[in-house]
């Protein structure tokens, strides 16, 4: 197969749909031999802030000597990008050949399972092949969907994080926090040590009555400070890192290249986690941290790709990720020295209200539309509730433009756009990659999904 046909079979498995359940997975990784337990583990689930969170922790094992797997979801520009080893996407001809094997091996042994198997489980028996072929010391594993029943969930990890819960998923995880939270819970493993930053006392409850269940120790994570920060206006330069003041086991002062207020509770979570590992014999120096930290990458959350004029894209994706981007963006060019234009494409299965009224206050000009993927909502949808949230404040002058597609709403603000504006993009990690491509040049890789 070449690499075009690999990825037209991977996402030709979406029509098998999301199904509860890990008998497939089992069923999957037993043909292989247990891949997942061929390396050390750490598994991360939450409704935000994982991503982050994994890519820090994954920073600070590479800064120590580690062989460092990291997979997580989704993808922006290319499906390599979901597999790691020290930040190096796996290869077209890695992910060819593990792609062939595992069909090879699902089709002669088990032809029911090959015609039942979804896209997230096969793509995450590629990756625990993966890490395991290539001899990872840790691996970083973020959850895709809810917990108890994710494909990850099979990993025996050295330490398991919740970070947050939020309301998102309801046709997975259930319609109230205390539903999805029980959902979440399902990642915590008998006798393995969990770090959890959520907030609301019936999820803490939950959290707690699971882990006494499991036996499995509760830590208390530290308390983290800004020493400085970054989140103030355009008079304080953007890419100024987060310094935070950490007091946990040990004390730090750490600096993180990324932006969001929302990143100093996920900072303490990955601190955290760091610290149990330090428990269990890991070898990670304070300089380790410090000096890993200063190094995260993490592309589609809060980045910056252009400064003048000041392009923003945000893969917020929930009402709770478009909370985080509103809080942000109340502190972004408060002087309103500039227009500030809006992109934004939702999914149909989103709080499209519930998402868009965060992000009210701060826009000038909404431009709406919807990426290459059929789940996306009808830009007009969009307008219309974004229309009703404005008259319902109050606002008569709803600058309010409609772009069948991603890349003619870029093309209608880069006509208007002046040095002094600022644009944010967002709505989903879809939308942010289409843009990203046509905006940087570099189109997202074939199919995607």
């Amino acid at each position: 197969m070449t690499y075009a046909e690999t990825i037209d079979y991977l996402y030709q498995m979406q029509r098998h749909g999301v199904r509860p359940g890990l008998a497939r997975m089992t069923t999957l990784l037993a043909l292989f031999e247990q891949p997942q337990h061929a390396f050390k583990s750490v598994h991360i689930a939450g409704t935000n802030g994982k991503g982050s969170t994994a890519a820090m922790v994954a920073a600070v094992l590479e800064q120590a000597g580690y062989r460092v797997g990291l997979y997580t979801s989704p993808h922006l520009l290319d499906f390599s990008e979901r597999i790691r080893i020290n930040q190096c996407p796996i290869s077209h001809e890695d992910i060819i050949a593990l792609t062939r094997r595992l069909r090879d091996k699902l089709e002669k042994t088990s032809p029911r399972l090959a015609k039942r198997i979804s896209f997230f489980e096969f793509t995450t028996g590629l990756a625990f092949l993966y890490f395991a072929q290539q001899a990872v010391d840790v691996a970083v594993i973020e959850v895709g969907l809810g917990g108890r029943f994710d494909a990850t969930n099979l990993v025996k990890p050295l330490v398991a994080s919740i970070t947050n819960i939020e309301i998102d998923h309801e046709q997975y995880l259930g319609t109230t926090i205390s539903e999805i939270a029980q959902e979440k819970a399902g990642i915590i493993k008998e006798a393995v040590p969990l770090i959890s930053t959520a907030s609301q006392p019936e999820v803490i409850s939950i959290i707690e009555e699971m882990a006494r269940l499991k036996k499995a120790p509760l830590a208390k994570v530290g308390r983290a400070v800004p020493a400085a920060s970054s989140l103030a206006s355009l008079s304080c330069p953007l890419t100024d890192p987060i310094k935070l003041s950490y007091s946990g086991l040990r004390d730090y002062i750490v600096e993180v290249p990324l932006l969001g207020k929302h990143q100093v509770k996920n900072t303490t979570t990955s601190l955290g986690i760091l610290e149990s590992l330090q428990d269990q014999g890991l070898h990670i120096s304070e300089n380790d941290i410090v000096e890993g930290l200063k190094k995260v990458r993490l592309e589609g959350r809060l980045e910056i790709i252009q400064k003048e004029p000041l392009i923003l894209m945000d893969g917020a994706h929930n009402p709770a990720g478009a909370r985080a981007l509103g809080e942000f963006l109340e502190e972004t060019d408060p002087e309103h020295r500039g227009k500030h234009w809006l992109i934004s494409g939702i999914m149909a299965d989103k709080k499209i209200a519930d998402m868009m009224s965060p992000l009210l206050a701060w826009t000038d000009e909404f431009v709406l539309t919807r990426p290459k993927i059929d789940r996306a909502a009808d830009p007009q949808e969009i307008g219309t509730i974004t229309a009703a949230l404005l008259n319902r404040q109050g606002d008569q002058e709803q600058n309010i433009t409609i772009k069948e597609n991603v890349n003619s709403a870029i093309a209608h603000v880069k006509s208007q756009i002046k040095p002094q504006d600022l644009l944010v993009i967002t709505g989903s990690f879809y939308t942010v990659g289409e843009a990203k491509g046509a905006l940087t040049g570099t189109p997202p890789s074939l199919i995607r999904g």
